[in-house]
This record gives structure tokens, sequence and C-alpha cells, in this order.
């Protein structure tokens, strides 16, 4: 198809091209109109003193040893359940790796609480929501062995929440849908060009022998 071809058979059927532009406009007002995510994370480590009478603070377990059991703790599914009857609906909680990928070396027991919610407001207290847990848990942990209350081990605050949106009114977003329906457009124009001029020429026929 010749460049006066193209051009006529979107001149032709400019409606086509009106219909997808209507559509793509749809799209582009749902993509102004979807709503703001906002994820939060805040990182903990976790604190111990050298006090005898605390079972966690012999040599086996270690530190980063608690930090992955409190963080399987908060992440098993009973307590999923009560934190997410509790209002957050998506947290996670993972131990942070300091060593390489293959070979995880965990030399620092930290840890990272994340969570999402609609409002910035929201995200921070779910976040403080599962942050308290984890301190719940760790207690409990220890209470459950009979530790020296002077000697338990705590979880001390590395850096604090700040929500940050991660779904909005994005510019690419934007640009992708007005691609898509110039594309799909332009596709959709060449793909009936022909069927429509059949149809045209058949009516045509019609209306003489009438």
């Amino acid at each position: 198809m010749s460049a006066v071809e193209f051009a006529a058979a979107l001149r032709r059927r400019w409606y086509v091209l009106a219909l997808v532009g209507l559509c793509t406009v749809v799209a582009i007002f749902a993509v102004h109109k979807r709503s703001i995510v906002y994820v939060a994370c805040q990182g903990f480590y976790v604190s111990g003193s050298a006090l005898d009478g605390n079972v966690y603070l012999d040599s086996n377990p270690s530190l980063p040893m608690v930090t992955g059991m409190v963080t399987q703790t908060v992440m098993s599914q009973p307590v999923q359940q009560k934190i997410h009857a509790a209002g957050v609906t998506d947290y996670d909680v993972t131990q942070t790796n300091t060593g390489e990928i293959r070979f995880p070396a965990y030399t620092e027991p930290t840890l990272q609480v994340c969570a999402s919610a609609a409002t910035p407001q929201s995200v921070l207290a779910a976040t403080r929501l599962v942050s308290a847990d984890l301190h719940a848990e760790l207690r409990q942990m220890q209470v459950a062995q009979h530790a020296d209350p002077n000697s338990f081990l705590k979880i001390v605050s590395l850096f604090p929440a700040a929500p940050v949106p991660i779904l909005g009114h994005n510019t690419l977003a934007y640009v992708g849908v007005l691609l898509f329906g110039a594309v799909a457009g332009i596709a959709l124009t060449l793909w009936s060009d022909p069927w429509l001029t059949r149809r045209d020429r058949r009516r045509r026929a019609q209306g003489s022998k009438g």
C-alpha cells in the first residue's frame, strides 16, 4: 500500500479512527482516576545485652537466627490473619540480607517491615501495627522460655517509615495509552477498509438495480 492509498483509507474511514479515539480518551480518563497506592517501609534490628538468663543470648541461636524466627512468626498464617483482621490488607516482613545473594551472611540482624494502603496515614498506621506485633512476638518468645526480663532482647528502630506513592497519575501511562490507541486505530482502519469498501459496492449495486 502506497502512502497515497494509506492516506485515502484513513480519510475514508475517519469514523473508525474517531471511535477508537473516543475509546482512547475513556482509557486515559480511567488511568487518571485510578487510585494512588502508598508503600512505607521501616527498618529494625534486634539488640541484646551480655546478661545471663536469656537462652536467645547464647551463642546458638544467634541474634540473626532470632531475627529470622521473629520474621517467620509474624509472616505465619495465624499472625497474618490477626493482622488482616486489624485492617492491614497488605504487608510484608523480611530479614535483610547483609551478605551475597548466593551466600547470605546476615552479619547484622536487621529486618524490614513494609505495608501498602490507599493513603499515607493508612500506610503509616499499618506499618506501626505490624511493628508493634514484632515487639510483641519477640517478647512472647522470651516469656515462653522464662527468660530474665532484665536480659530481654529488644527490637530497635533502624529507620522510620516514609510513605511513597507507587501508583497514580503516571505520564508514561498516558503516553502508553495514546500510543496503543493510535496503533490500534490505524490497524483497525486498514483492516476494516477493504470489508467496508466491498459492502459499499454491494449496496450501490443493489441500489442501481432497484
